[in-house]
C-alpha cells in the first residue's frame, strides 16, 4: 500500500548539491506533488527531484583516432629518431630527435624545442615537458 505523502515526511530525491540520490523532508507540497524537500545530509533546501529522473553522469567522449594517430606518429618517429637516449631530466638540454626515457609516460621523442620547454612526443599524445634549452 502506497503510503501518502505529506510536508515532513521523509521522501528519496536528488540533492542537486550533494550530486546523489538520499533521504529528504518534504517542506512544500503543490496539491498531491511534492514541490521543494530539504536534504537530511547537507540541509539544502531544493525542487523535489526524484530519484529516476535525476542527472546521469556524463562521460567525456574520447576522440579514438587520436590516440591511434598519436601512436602511429610515435612509432614512426622512433625509428627516425637519431639523437641519444637518455633518462628525462627538467635539467638537461634536449635537441629535436633525442629519445627520453620517462619514468611515468614512457620512450618520448624530442618534436619541438621552445624557451625552457619542449614538446615531447609520446604513445599516447605529444606533451610539453620542462627543460633548460634557451
Amino acid at each position: 500500500m502506497l503510503e501518502k505523502k505529506s510536508i515532513g515526511k521523509d521522501v528519496e530525491s536528488y540533492c542537486g548539491k550533494c550530486k546523489v540520490s538520499r533521504e529528504h523532508t518534504i517542506m512544500t507540497m503543490d496539491g498531491e506533488t511534492i514541490a521543494k524537500a530539504r536534504c537530511k545530509m547537507c540541509g539544502s533546501m531544493h525542487k523535489f527531484t526524484s530519484p529516476l529522473d535525476a542527472p546521469k553522469v556524463r562521460k567525456p567522449r574520447v576522440k579514438k583516432d587520436a590516440g591511434e594517430l598519436a601512436e602511429a606518429a610515435w612509432t614512426a618517429g622512433l625509428a627516425e629518431a637519431k639523437g641519444k637516449e637518455r633518462d628525462y631530466s627538467m635539467a638537461l638540454k634536449y635537441r629535436i630527435g633525442d629519445i627520453v626515457n620517462h619514468q611515468v609516460f614512457g620512450k618520448g621523442i624530442v618534436m619541438k624545442l621552445h624557451a625552457n620547454k619542449c614538446d615531447m612526443l609520446f604513445k599516447d599524445r605529444e606533451r610539453l615537458m620542462a627543460s633548460t634549452n634557451q
